[in-house]
């Protein structure tokens, strides 16, 4: 086990886990046949911002024939705005915002779709990644937002949406790209793609990656990563192909909890009195950790293996199998006010800490084909799903060793000391939980193509999902003490495409999701045992929407209205006499809103990339103790947001790119007591590359230009500032 006696004294890491789909059906009979269609976003060039194809084969027609809002971030777009996480791959896409970790769940890609969390609807590869960190782009190709409830695609959540990771694997070629980057930070970057072709029908491709930054306009904090990724393909161009994925990742991070919230109602002091329900007026760079104690280290691994088969021009079956851990240790100061007098000071005690295991074994049989009924084209995806997952918790404990966990250690609010001496030494404990999940799924996707005009997809997905959660497994206690649940639902969706030309549709689309009560396998917890009464949350969503490809092809615009609505959502009754709630499932949660997003090529030198939404939520109806959310918007779930992204090609050789990002102003809560807000925002950035020659460029980027002082994650308790200002210069060369 490790302490925190050292800044970069740990090794960290990230899982980035893999998968795709694959299982039989019975086939019908194909006549009149056309290929199949490809199973990876596919853009229209290399450069291009416009993607035609969804990277889930569960998706089989193309975007524009989709009836639902599906928004791929490409690996164009990613290069040239500088993207090396998920969190910063989905600023492009508006409509998602971002939560801080707390309330059990860990820091990392915690974030918010269409006002509903999607903490546990992060997939990579079409399987559900299931621990909470944040993820590195170094081995992802394209990254995929599916909007709306999708509970038939993957099974538990997706509530408001989803989100996809396409990794990267091998191919038939040769290539090489070798990267470093220098930022205004004293940060670097270093990064390897090299794919090599083995014979004929073979080829291999590994990835590297290590990375050392503090994080602009904010004290202390810094993340360090170091990856790799290797990818084996054989019989590629053949009816008959294996691959066989293995990633590796390490973190090393400075965790980082921002600002304190001034209470809604509950000012320390009279000092603070006109900023209560905001963030403290301070500078947004102050950091109330403490730099020898807080620290985070992840480690991930996962092996991935996959076989396709080509029955015939009509039908492939597909089988995957994937094992995967993530490994975290963290320490990390709460910022909050000292309770005891009149002060501003911020208090040290209390730490969050977490020593946790997360695993799990996949495995998914599939069937796609394409066939013909008369004059009726079926694409059908058929398949099951068995997932185990298991998720580990041990008592990170100081055994009274921690000098700052006492009421008398504090920090001022203005100017807080990150050195105070610090002499204690955390190690792992006894177990302390443990929860195990099962599932088993079977379902079926088929979009009948009745015309040149008319299409309709139909699809369905039964879950069965088991779990049980062992609450008391320290030597001192009951290691047989458990509350279980068990869940079988149908999830269901259907959409009508019509085509009044070639390049456009319009559709309307309804589906349905479910949200178990163990849905992150520890919701269940001594805590809150009640739940393993409750049956899931249920979801429908609505949508009208039109898609249209202009300019021969070159730009892709899309607008769509959409209406998401939980109507049994959980909520508390006053308490019991024993100091229990009676959680019913009378809640329900609303969100109205409008998409719109164009990307592409506006003429041969200007590509864009932009995209706005507008969401309308309401806490519609609450019951005992939450009825005073009633009227109120859910968290995080600003009025509007938007994106936009443009690069001008000035010549052959030159080419520069401008774009902002706008985020409206966001509740942390619908509770009145504790409802604090950030305001909105908006920032700026820009990117210039040159091409030297064929292989070698350099590129320049720089984010929030006007170094503006914003609230990026909201949590409970504390809220995070986004980044200042930041400049960076990287060199890329092709071999």
């Amino acid at each position: 086990m490790k302490n925190s006696m050292t800044k970069h004294g740990f090794k960290r890491s990230a899982l980035a886990l893999a998968v795709s789909s694959a299982l039989p059906l019975s086939a019908m009979a194909a006549d009149d046949v056309r290929e199949l269609p490809a199973t990876q976003a596919q853009t229209k060039s290399e450069d291009s911002y416009v993607v035609s194809e969804s990277t889930l084969p569960k998706y089989t027609q193309p975007l524009l024939d989709t009836a639902k809002t599906i928004s791929v971030v490409p690996q164009s777009v990613m290069q040239d705005r500088n993207v090396d996480s998920l969190r910063d791959a989905l600023r492009n896409v508006p409509g998602i915002s971002m939560a801080a970790g707390e309330g059990g769940q860990p820091t990392g890609d915690n974030m918010s779709i269409r006002g509903f969390s999607a903490r546990t609807d992060i997939m990579i590869d079409g399987v559900r990644d299931i621990a909470g960190y944040s993820r590195d782009t170094f081995n992802i190709e394209a990254v995929e937002v599916a909007k709306g409830p999708g509970s038939a695609v993957y099974g538990r959540g997706s509530t408001g949406g989803s989100i996809n990771l396409q990794q990267k694997t091998a191919k038939l070629e040769n290539a090489n790209n070798a990267s470093l980057r220098l930022g205004s930070e004293g940060d670097y970057r270093a990064q390897l793609d090299s794919n090599m072709a083995l014979g004929d029908t073979s080829a291999v491709r590994v990835n590297l990656m290590k990375h050392d930054s503090d994080v602009a306009g904010r004290d202390e904090v810094f993340n360090s990563a170091v990856a790799g990724a290797v990818s084996f393909a054989t019989g590629l161009g053949t009816d008959s192909r294996f691959t066989a994925n293995v990633d590796i990742q390490n973190q090393d991070n400075m965790p980082d909890y921002g600002l304190p919230w001034v209470g809604n109602g509950t000012s320390p002091t009279a000092e603070l009195a006109s900023e209560e329900g905001t963030a403290p007026d301070v500078d947004y760079s102050n950091f109330y950790g403490n730099v020898d104690r807080d620290f985070e280290e992840i480690d991930a691994k996962s092996l991935t293996l996959k076989y396709e088969k080509d029955l015939n021009d009509a039908t492939t079956l597909r089988a995957l199998v994937r094992t995967g851990s993530v490994e975290r240790q963290s320490v990390i100061t709460a910022p909050r006010f000292n309770s005891i007098g009149d002060s501003t000071d911020v208090r040290q005690r209390s730490p969050k800490t977490r020593d946790t295991k997360d695993s799990l074994t996949v495995a998914q049989f599939d069937v796609i084909g394409r066939y013909m009924t008369g004059s009726v084209q079926h694409d059908v995806v058929a398949g099951v799903e068995v997932f185990k997952e298991k998720s580990e918790r041990w008592n990170f404990d100081d055994n009274g060793t921690d000098n700052l966990d006492v009421d008398q250690v504090v920090v001022d609010l203005y100017n807080p000391d990150n050195n105070i001496a610090y002499t204690g030494t955390y190690s792992r404990g006894d177990k302390t939980a443990k929860a195990e999940g099962d599932t088993k799924a079977i379902y079926v996707f088929d979009t009948l193509t009745l015309n040149e005009q008319w299409e309709v997809s139909l699809g369905g997905r039964y879950d069965s999902f088991s779990t049980e959660y062992y609450y008391q497994l320290a030597d001192d206690t009951d290691p047989n003490a458990k509350t279980k649940r068990d869940d079988s639902v149908f999830s269901w969706n259907a959409g009508v495409v019509y085509k009044p030309a070639k390049n456009g549709s319009i559709y309307a689309a309804v589906g349905t999701s479910f949200n178990p009560s163990a849905e992150g396998l520890t919701s269940i917890s001594s805590r809150s045992l009640y739940l393993e009464d409750l049956d899931p949350e249920k979801t429908s969503s609505y949508e009208l929407g039109t898609k249209w490809q202009l300019f021969d092809g070159k730009a892709f615009v899309s607008a769509a209205l959409f209406r998401t609505e939980k109507t049994d959502a959980r909520t508390d009754d006053d308490l019991t006499t024993d100091d229990t709630r009676d959680e019913t499932l009378n809640g329900k949660q609303r969100v109205d809103g409008l998409e719109l997003s164009v990307a592409g090529e506006i003429t041969d030198a200007i590509s864009v990339s932009a995209a706005y939404t507008y969401m309308d939520s309401e806490v519609v109806n609450a019951e005992g103790a939450d009825e005073a959310q009633e009227g109120n918007e859910l968290p995080r779930t600003p009025k509007s947001s938007a994106s936009a992204w443009g690069r001008y090609q000035i010549t052959d050789k030159l080419a520069a790119g401008l774009g902002a990002q706008y985020m409206g102003k966001r509740y942390n809560s619908s509770v009145p007591a504790s409802r604090e807000y950030a305001d909105d925002y908006l920032i700026f950035d820009m990117m210039v590359s040159y091409q030297v020659n064929d292989q070698w460029g350099v590129q320049m980027n720089g984010s929030n230009l006007t170094d503006v002082e914003y609230i990026d994650l909201l949590g409970g308790g504390h809220a995070v500032p986004g980044e200042g200002r930041y400049v960076s210069l990287s060199t890329n060369f092709s071999f």
